[in-house]
């Protein structure tokens, strides 16, 4: 993370295969892959393939790497580590993106046909209240996803509609394939 007014100095955040309790090859979190003969092969960490910053907490932001099927959350005011895992995909993930009008909504496309929504302050290990994630001895939490659309090709892009839809209700579009979609949410 840059700084603006003072682009010499800069922070690194979060570096995939940077926390090995959670490194694993499955969920492009890990440093070593499988080559074609089953044994570990040095290589690279996975590059990070998209970043989505939150609307409502700034210093909240959502990523995956590429070949990964899990949305991690950083939170900037934490370096090192991923505050968060969101986990459902069983294929690739392609994309994410927050909910421009509900705090914490977050959703997420892939390979695996599927666009799934989580709420991230919800459920076990968060504060509903303050929306903080409470972590226990550095261990970063899971959630599951609260809602899931399965489509017939890979979701390749999607988009909440602006805060306010008709009737309170939230639409996704979403791209996959030559196809658009509108899902009610």
């Amino acid at each position: 993370m840059f700084d603006l007014r003072s682009l010499e100095h800069s922070t690194i955040i979060y570096e995939p295969g940077g926390n090995k309790s959670s490194s694993s090859s499955t969920t492009g979190g890990g440093d070593a892959r499988e080559s074609s003969g089953g044994s570990p092969v040095n290589s690279a960490p996975p590059a990070l393939l998209r970043l989505a910053a939150s609307p409502h907490d700034q210093h909240l932001i959502a990523t995956f790497c590429t070949d990964s099927s899990v949305v991690r959350i950083l939170d900037v005011r934490q370096p090192g580590q991923a505050l968060v895992e969101l986990k459902g995909h069983t294929a690739n993930v392609n994309c994410c993106e927050w909910n421009p009008g509900r705090r914490g909504m977050l959703a997420a496309g892939g390979d695996d046909c599927e666009v799934l929504v989580w709420d991230v302050f919800g459920g076990a290990g968060s504060n509903a209240i303050t929306g903080n994630i409470k972590t226990e001895k550095g261990v970063e939490q899971e959630r599951n996803p609260v809602a899931w659309w399965s489509c017939e090709v890979e979701v390749n892009n999607l988009s909440w509609s602006p805060a306010g839809g008709k009737n309170g209700s939230d639409w996704i579009g979403i791209v996959g394939g030559r196809g658009v979609w509108g899902l009610g949410v």
